[in-house]
Parts: structure tokens; C-alpha cells; sequence
């Protein structure tokens, strides 16, 4: 696997993740909404969740799950949408002393990573696709983010794919968040060593 590019590296130094909502239609107009969360440096879409109404305390519980998995950003990026300035998202960036950074209302351009991947999102699968349900949604939103994490290469990231340029990363940084313990750490104890105690 190639070393991450010059370029990469001084992104993942201030890695943030974005995140944004999405809206499509399934069955006789009934409307339902995405939760796009994308990692800004690796372009990695981290999670899509789709849903008939996704609250500030459904997006807490989503971002929870992906700070066990990925670790934490060092700083969130999202417009001021009711859900992202609820109490529930503030008490959680606080609690998680994560730094949300609001863009300024109607300034997309200021958050130009998760505003290009909706395009991607919604010219490559939503304008694409006629869904009969939520679950026919949320196949397809599955499949088109496994395509676009694991198959497609960036330009940007030296014409890897996201989950390469991670992994690539991971392994420069000698960091890769929920991997087995490390041996040479201080803190690590192993099975057998707890056993004796």
C-alpha cells in the first residue's frame, strides 16, 4: 500500500468530519432524510443513515457509535440545522470535547467536502433510483457507500480509495482506532498476565 501523500498527512492533523441531512422520496411521495457523515481528510463516508425523521438525539446516538469505531475527529463541521444545534448535540459535543464549527447560514461553500459528496450522493444514486421503501433506500445507500469507500479512487487522495488512504494512514500513524491492543504500550496487559494477578 502506498504512503499517504504530503498533503494527507497535514489534513489528517486537523481531520474533521462533516456531516449534512439529504432528503428523497420512496413509494406515493412518502419523503424520508439522510444522515450523511463523511471523515474530510480520507474522504471516507463513515455512515448514511436513512430514515423517515432523524432527530438531534437519533444523530448523538449515530455519532457515539462512530467514535467507538473511528476514534475522534478533532473537530465536527455542520450547518445550523435544528438537529445539529439541538441540546442533545450540544450536550454531546460537550461531553465528547469534540469542537462543532457552525458554518455561516447560507454559505454552503464553507463546507465544501460534505457538499460535494451530496453531489456525488444525490447525481450518482438518488436522482438514479426509484425506491419502493425505506428498506429498498437503505440497500442501495449501503451499496453505493461500499462502492465509493472501497472501489472508486480519488484524485485527491493519489488515486486511492478512501478506505486505502485510511488504512495507509493507520498504519503511517501507528493509530488505527478499535485494533487490538499494542504490545509496546505501558497499559497493555495481556490475557495471561491478568490471569496471574
Amino acid at each position: 500500500m502506498p504512503a499517504p501523500s504530503r498533503g494527507l498527512l497535514a489534513n489528517r492533523r486537523r481531520s474533521a468530519g462533516s456531516l449534512d441531512f439529504l432528503a428523497d422520496s420512496f413509494g406515493a411521495s412518502r419523503k424520508f432524510r439522510i444522515l450523511a457523515v463523511i471523515d474530510d481528510c480520507c474522504r471516507e463516508t463513515l455512515c448514511l443513515v436513512a430514515d423517515t425523521s432523524i432527530s438531534g438525539t437519533r444523530v448523538a446516538r449515530e455519532l457515539d457509535a462512530l467514535v467507538r469505531i473511528y476514534g475522534k475527529p478533532a473537530c465536527i463541521v455542520s450547518n445550523n440545522g435544528t438537529e445539529f444545534t439541538s441540546r442533545a448535540i450540544l450536550r454531546w459535543a460537550d461531553q465528547n470535547a469534540i469542537p462543532w464549527h457552525y458554518i455561516d447560514p447560507g454559505k454552503p461553500q464553507q463546507n465544501t467536502f460534505i457538499e460535494s459528496f451530496n453531489g456525488s450522493l444525490r447525481d450518482e444514486l438518488l436522482n438514479e433510483e426509484i425506491f419502493d421503501t425505506l428498506d429498498d433506500a437503505r440497500r442501495s445507500l449501503a451499496l453505493w457507500r461500499y462502492d465509493d469507500n472501497a472501489v472508486r479512487p480519488y484524485s485527491s487522495l493519489g488515486n486511492q480509495t478512501p478506505l486505502e488512504a485510511r488504512r495507509a494512514l493507520e498504519k503511517f500513524e501507528g493509530s488505527a482506532p478499535g485494533a487490538l491492543a499494542h504490545r509496546n504500550r505501558p497499559d497493555y496487559q495481556s490475557q495471561t498476565c491478568r490471569l496471574l494477578l
